[in-house]
């Protein structure tokens, strides 16, 4: 876990030129974090993989990371999408992935919580 809170910082300085700018720097230590399990890194690397025409692959890390609950991925794939880099079952296949991921985190005591929360935000 550590090593993706380290790994990522160091590929966004490699991609941003915060060190020297080095993109296969940058990819390398980004795929090191996303392999850790950082869905931050996996959807940076499905950005970078975009920008350098592999939409494939892209989507590929983006759906990756929509599998492991990081909506802003299905906010690319809509992206994809809307440009025709993504197909319409591609589309279906995010929001049914991430779909799933809701119905895994969802309890009745999370809702309860919920509920609670938005009656004290009503006063």
């Amino acid at each position: 876990m550590w090593h993706q809170i380290l790994l990522m910082p160091i590929g966004n300085y490699y991609w941003d030129g915060g060190f020297e700018r080095d993109e296969k720097k940058a990819i390398k230590y980004y795929e090191l974090a996303a392999m850790g399990g950082s869905v931050l890194a996996r959807n940076d690397l499905g950005f970078v993989v975009y920008k350098a025409g592999n939409m494939d692959r892209a989507l590929r890390h983006y759906l990756i990371a929509v599998k492991d609950e990081y909506s802003e991925s299905l906010g690319n794939i809509i992206l994809m999408y809307s440009d025709g880099d993504a197909t319409k079952d591609d589309y279906a296949n995010a929001l049914r992935s991430y779909q799933e991921y809701l119905d895994e985190v969802k309890s009745d005591q999370r809702d309860d919580a919920a509920a609670a929360d938005d009656k004290l935000r009503h006063y």
